[in-house]
């Protein structure tokens, strides 16, 4: 619809009309079927606002949505579509791994294709907007969400936002429209708890966490969703300095903005809101156009506006953006756009689930144990060897009957390998606390076994948290495996040195203990459909591991939240003073993580050289190197640039990543690598709170991991 025909739409709209295209509902009030994913107010909304509710979420199918659709259009005064919206986050019916481990993979045109099969598949059921990607940079794996995000790093998070916006919005009636969240600070959750308040400086706010979205914005997402969270103690949804302020005037957004469930209601537990009159009026003056399951806007906003108390033409400015969305999605055109076109779970779409699988893990400790013979003999361990739950609690709408166990892959590819559970997934105490209904079985674990194994048998241990610990609400004091499965470690731990433990987590986890006595772990995430196939193949060595740590593995939950950036400090503990008691440290664990940021092992060797540093006459810095596969296997190194600033008017971070790049070799093969930088992107907020973007000495390094340089070079711009 032309731009002028849609202004004079909106001309003929009543205000409730106009009203309701800012409300979002939750699909149950349209179907009984849908994925509830927050909690629904007793109070049902007044019949108008679910006449003209303008989007609903947690709804899918083609028949479904065909009948909510057209029963809606035909009986609302000016046949406006309804936008239907879910958490497709890592995948719709094909699953990917979270996206945690599709950061890992390091590869953002791979993170793009797989957001757009997400795409294709969600808009053929029915969907055409979702909340997705989530930018929010994590560095405390106690945050149960931290396997929503891209890690602990502001570049990758905006570098991996921009490509999974690109993949979502594709240019033919299969897109839909991406979101990006959460504006902002969200993962810097003080002890990572969910929900909680967050503290954080303003510099660190906007050079750390704002940055992705900054980034990402230069796909034009349609939407950006804010925090439940407060900066500087106010509350993003009733926030003005944060949304028009900084989001639309200085970052140019013109998309629409849309509240986290439930989050604009919320301003009034967080104390800033007397009640949901003043709720509202803040959310709308701050710019809030939709506003999800909150009463605010469903029961308030129609009254304040005949009263006189808000300005109509915030409703115009807000309901104007949101049949904008549905305009550019093409619903006016067609409110059936997409549904029918893409098919679900195809072959190509698993066989790139299974690349994304294979790209994303980590193998994080190799003592020449890997990749295994198909001919030795290998027990399979763990209750992951048997169990389909290779997704997560955001694969909403993904089933796990096409998923296939690590027993059936073994059978499939007549490996000769023996499948023992050995123990359940979780102890009848922890589902509880977890609020998992425990597996009914009156099957004692069979121990004899254990017997069975010989100092000299290899034993591939699949283990790892239930899909219940991690995702929204799912915040952890203790990143331990289960107990049942700790307990089934140690008796292997007993019978056998040759130990490969492979790890299914949302979040990284207190790897000591599997570190100290394994030969080899993988951080395999929660790999999706594909996973358990990508899993045998890389034990076996059908694939090479490529996968580097997108966030860091911390020695123990004292150490967090832990980064790679964080800012420096004095009393520098260095490899010249670790008896000096009186420098920044722990007196009983390491200062450095377990496993830092963008460390990642592989079956070959690389070899990167001949770093060079200079400033163009273009006045961007441009890094040379050369990368070369020194061993026998084809594989991929990820080399990643770093830069240090030195010398300023406040206290910077050690070192932040400004480029990388994944390089696929043959064996004895090399290639050049080279980065291009804006000075720009150097820039910092001085003690003065301006803006530097010039006159910076820097350290520009370039290395295979945070904690490892091949090469550096100071230069002045």
């Amino acid at each position: 619809m032309e731009i002028n025909k849609l202004q004079q739409l909106l001309s003929e709209m009543s205000l409730q009309e106009k009203i309701g295209q800012m409300v979002q509902l939750t699909g149950v009030y349209f179907d009984k079927e849908a994925v509830l994913t927050g909690v629904v107010d007793e109070q049902l909304p007044p019949e108008w606002i679910i006449q003209y509710s303008g989007s609903v979420l947690g709804v899918i199918g083609k028949e479904k949505i065909c009948d909510i659709q057209s029963k809606y259009m035909e009986q609302h005064p000016h046949h406006i579509p309804l936008l239907f919206m879910a958490d497709v986050i890592h995948g719709c019916r094909t699953i990917f791994p979270i996206p945690l481990g599709q950061a890992c993979s390091f590869n953002p045109e791979l993170v793009s294709e797989a957001a757009s099969i997400a795409a294709s598949e969600a808009s053929s059921e029915g969907l055409k907007a979702t909340f997705s990607p989530m930018i929010d940079v994590s560095r405390d794996p106690r945050w149960g969400r931290i396997m929503e995000s891209f890690g602990e790093d502001p570049y990758v998070n905006g570098v991996m936002g921009e490509a999974m916006v690109d993949g979502y919005q594709q240019k033919n009636d299969e897109g839909i429209a991406a979101c990006l969240k959460h504006f902002a600070g969200y993962g810097a959750v003080n002890a990572g708890r969910e929900y909680n308040d967050v503290e954080i400086s303003q510099r660190t706010f906007l050079e750390q966490y704002v940055k992705p979205f900054r980034m990402a914005l230069k796909a034009k997402p349609a939407m950006v969703m804010t925090a439940f969270n407060a900066i500087d103690r106010k509350p993003i949804s009733g926030n003005k300095e944060l949304l028009r302020d900084l989001l639309r005037d200085k970052e140019g957004f013109d998309g629409t903005v849309i509240s986290d469930w439930g989050s604009i209601g919320q301003l009034k537990e967080q104390g800033v809101a007397a009640n949901m009159d003043e709720a509202a009026s803040q959310a709308i003056e701050a710019g809030v156009d939709i506003d999800m399951m909150s009463p605010a806007y469903m029961f308030r906003l129609e009254e304040l506006v005949k009263n006189g108390q808000i300005p109509e033409s915030f409703i115009d400015e807000s309901a104007f953006r949101v049949l904008m969305m549905k305009n550019q999605l093409g619903l006016f055109e067609n409110p059936f756009a997409g549904i029918g076109k893409s098919g679900n779970l195809t072959q190509y779409n698993r066989t790139k689930a299974y690349q994304m699988a294979s790209e994303s893990y980590v193998l994080l400790k190799n003592e020449k144990i890997l990749p295994l013979s198909q001919k030795q003999k290998v027990i399979w361990a763990g209750p992951y060897v048997t169990s389909k739950e290779f997704l997560s609690r955001w694969a909403i709408f993904g089933g796990h009957e096409p998923v296939e166990t690590i027993e059936d892959i073994l059978q499939d590819k007549k490996i000769n390998g023996v499948c023992i559970p050995g123990c359940r997934m979780l102890s009848e105490e922890e589902c509880r606390i977890w609020q998992v209904k425990p597996v009914d079985s009156d099957e004692e674990i069979d121990e004899q076994w254990l017997e069975t194994i010989n100092r000299e048998d290899t034993v591939v241990c699949v283990l790892g948290e239930h899909e219940s610990q991690s995702g929204e609400a799912a915040s952890r004091a203790f990143l331990t495996l289960p107990e049942e499965q700790q307990r089934l470690f140690e008796k292997i731990v007993k019978r056998t040195d040759n130990i490969v433990t492979v790890i299914i987590s949302g979040r990284p986890l207190d790897l000591r203990r599997i570190s100290e006595k394994s030969k080899a772990v993988i951080m395999a995430w929660r790999p999706g459909t594909m996973g358990a196939e990508g899993i045998v193949d890389l034990v076996y060595g059908m694939i090479n591991p490529s996968g580097k740590l997108a966030v860091s593995i911390p020695w123990c939950v004292g150490q967090v939240p832990i980064s790679y950036w964080d800012i420096k400090t004095g009393h520098v503990l260095t490899e010249d003073n670790l008896e000096n008691r009186f420098t920044s440290r722990y007196m009983d664990i390491p200062n450095s993580p377990l496993y830092p940021f963008g460390f990642g092992l592989s079956y070959t060797e690389f070899d990167i050289s001949d770093v060079e540093v200079k400033i163009g006459q273009d006045k961007r810095v441009h890094v040379h190197c050369n990368v070369s596969n020194t061993g026998k296997v084809t594989g991929a190194e990820v080399v990643q640039c770093y830069y240090e600033t030195l010398q300023t008017s406040v206290v910077r971070p050690k070192k932040e990543l400004v480029r990388f790049q994944k390089v696929f070799l043959d064996p004895g093969e090399a290639k050049s690598v080279d980065f291009s930088i804006d000075s720009e992107e150097f820039s910092y907020f001085d003690k003065n709170m301006e803006i530097v973007s010039s006159g910076m000495q820097l350290r520009i390094s370039v290395g295979n991991s945070s904690d490892h340089e091949c090469g550096s070079s100071e230069i002045y711009i």
